[in-house]
C-alpha cells in the first residue's frame, strides 16, 4: 500500500514538472531592433500551422505571450555591391562594379516575407534582374564611352530596375558604375587621350588670354589716340612758341649758364623757334574720324573679345594705308609688294630719307665757326 502511494505521488510530480517545463518553452517574447519591421505569427504547440498575428515597428516588443514569434526583416537603405567582367560592344573586356542603393517601403513586412523571400529578399528577387539589366546596358555601349558616359548607363539601369520594381515593396534609390577597369594597352591609350584633351584645354586658356591682352592694348592704343588728338587740336605753333620763349627767359635768369642764340629765321631776330614754317599740323580726315569713333565704339563702349582678330588685321590695313598717304604727300613711289615666292631684294644702305617736317641744321657742315665757351667768366652777360 505503502509503495503504491508513492509511485502515485512520482507521477503527479514528473507530470507537473512536465507541464511546468511546457508552458516555460511556450511563452515568448519577440523583440523588434530600431530600423526594422517585425512580422509576428502563431506556431501551435501541437497540432495547427502558422498563423500571421501583426506587425511590429522597432524597437519594440509584444511582451510575454504564447508561442508568439517574430521575423525581423530590416528596412533602412543599403547599399549592394555586384562585380562584373562583360564584353562591350567593340569585344572589349572590362571590370568594373555597380552599387545600388535599395530601401523596403515602410509598413510592406507581410508582403516580403509572405512573397519576397523575407530575410533573402535580395538573393532571391533582386540579385538577378539587376544583373541582367547592366549586362543589357552595357553589351550596347563601346568601351570609351562607358568611361565618358558613365552616369548616362547607369541611369539607364535605374530606370529599367525602377519600372520592374514598380508597385512592390521594393524601391530602387541610385545606381553607381565605378572602379572601372581596362585591359592594359587600352589604359594607356586613354591616359594618352586625356593628357592630350587637357593640352587642347590648355592652349584653348592661353589663346583667349592673349586675345584679351590684344583687346586691352587695342583699348590703350585707341585711348591714346584720342589723348593725342585733344592736345593737338588744342596746341597751335603760336601758343607753342610762346612757351618756349618762357622757358628761355628761366634759363638766362639761371646763374654760370651760358646761352649762344644763333639766327635761324628769314628776319634775322634770333628767335629759335620750335616748329619750323614747313612743320604742320596734320589734322583728321573725316575718313579717320569716323574709323576711330568706330573701334571706340568697338572696344570700349561695346568691345567684344569675338572682334579682336578682324580688328587687328583691320588696323594692320589702316597703318598700311596711311604709310601710303604719307608718302604720296612726300613724292615718294609707294612700295611695290613683292610677290611671296620672290626674294626681296637686297635693303640699300643709303641713308634713310629725313622726314619733311624735320627743321633743317642752321649750321653747314663745314661751318669754322668757333664753338662757345662751356662757361663764361662771372658778370658776363648771355
Amino acid at each position: 500500500m505503502k509503495t503504491h502511494s508513492k509511485t502515485k505521488r512520482l507521477s503527479l510530480a514528473l507530470a507537473a514538472a512536465a507541464t511546468i517545463a511546457m508552458t516555460s518553452s511556450a511563452c515568448t517574447n519577440p523583440e523588434v531592433p530600431a530600423g526594422h519591421e517585425g512580422y509576428v505569427y502563431y506556431i501551435p504547440l501541437v497540432f495547427g500551422k502558422m498563423e500571421y498575428r501583426k506587425t511590429l515597428r522597432g524597437p519594440a516588443s509584444t511582451g510575454v505571450s504564447w508561442r508568439l514569434f517574430t521575423i525581423n526583416i530590416d528596412m533602412r537603405q543599403r547599399t549592394y555591391t555586384e562585380l562584373f567582367q562583360l564584353l562591350t560592344a567593340d569585344n572589349l573586356s572590362i571590370k568594373f562594379e555597380v552599387n545600388t542603393a535599395i530601401k523596403l517601403r515602410d509598413g510592406q513586412v507581410k508582403s516580403i516575407v509572405e512573397e519576397w523571400g523575407g530575410p533573402h529578399w535580395y538573393d532571391w528577387r533582386v540579385k538577378e534582374p539587376l544583373r541582367t539589366s547592366v549586362r543589357r546596358a552595357v553589351a550596347a555601349e563601346r568601351a570609351d564611352q562607358i568611361q565618358t558616359q558613365t552616369q548616362k548607363i547607369a541611369k539607364e539601369i535605374r530606370s529599367a530596375l525602377v519600372k520592374r520594381y514598380d508597385k512592390t515593396p521594393i524601391e530602387i534609390r541610385s545606381v553607381d558604375i565605378g572602379h572601372i577597369e581596362f585591359p592594359l594597352p587600352y589604359a594607356k591609350a586613354i591616359r594618352k587621350k586625356i593628357a592630350k584633351t587637357e593640352e587642347l584645354k590648355r592652349q584653348a586658356a592661353e589663346l583667349l588670354k592673349t586675345e584679351e591682352e590684344a583687346k586691352k592694348k587695342i583699348v590703350n592704343a585707341l585711348n591714346v589716340a584720342l589723348a593725342q588728338r585733344i592736345i593737338s587740336e588744342s596746341l597751335s605753333p603760336l601758343y607753342v612758341q610762346y612757351r618756349a620763349v618762357q622757358v628761355y627767359k628761366k634759363l638766362a635768369s639761371s646763374k654760370n649758364k651760358a646761352i649762344m642764340l644763333l639766327p635761324n629765321t628769314s628776319d634775322g631776330t634770333g628767335m629759335p623757334s620750335v616748329l619750323s614754317k614747313q612743320g604742320q599740323l596734320r589734322k583728321l580726315t573725316a575718313q579717320d574720324q569716323a574709323y576711330l569713333n568706330k573701334m571706340k565704339k568697338k572696344y570700349i563702349d561695346k568691345g567684344t573679345l569675338e572682334d579682336v582678330r578682324e580688328s587687328v588685321k583691320l588696323l594692320k590695313k589702316e597703318i598700311q594705308r596711311e604709310n601710303a598717304r604719307d608718302r604720296k604727300r612726300r613724292g615718294k613711289p609707294p612700295i611695290d609688294k613683292k610677290p611671296d615666292n620672290k626674294p626681296a631684294p637686297a635693303p640699300d644702305k643709303k641713308p634713310a630719307d629725313k622726314p619733311a617736317d624735320k627743321p633743317a641744321d642752321p649750321k653747314p657742315a663745314n661751318d669754322n665757326t668757333p664753338k662757345a665757351p662751356a662757361k663764361k667768366p662771372a658778370g658776363a652777360t648771355p
